[in-house]
């Protein structure tokens, strides 16, 4: 299956990414069938299932899609309609969508706020352990 269809020149087009996104939910949930409003939760879905269907949606379309989207559109036709349209604005506006970013996405953040913090207490724990082993 392919997002896109025959004589369709647009791979954002929603009733192809509905088609693939429909087809991608039967291999992961192993079903025949999905509709077009079904609940990928309802359908017996859950959250490891959701990371096969992320990956597969990465080969097909070549673009990162965040968990988190497909928790918040978890039906095929609201999955479709934001795949389609974030899809066409980041083809127009960022010529580098779906690209892997070197060091993965949270490259280059530093670590959190309260890892700061603690890595005072953390190297002197580190320190009392040493003097220990003596």
């Amino acid at each position: 299956m392919s997002a896109r269809r025959d004589g369709a020149d647009d791979p954002w087009d929603t009733a192809g990414l509905e088609e693939l996104v429909s087809g991608l939910w039967c291999e992961a949930l192993e079903l025949d069938e999905v509709g077009p409003s079904d609940n990928f939760f309802d359908l017996g879905g859950h959250s490891l299932l959701l990371h096969e269907v992320r990956d597969r949606l990465h080969t097909r379309l070549g673009t990162d899609v965040p968990l988190v989207d497909l928790f918040r559109y978890p039906t095929v036709r609201g999955l479709a309609a934001h795949l389609a349209a974030s899809g066409r604005q980041g083809s127009a506006a960022d010529p580098d969508r779906g690209r892997p970013v070197p060091g993965g996405r949270l490259a280059g953040l530093g670590p959190a706020p309260a890892a700061r913090k603690a890595a005072p207490f953390a190297d002197a724990a580190r320190r009392d352990e040493e003097d220990e082993a003596w």
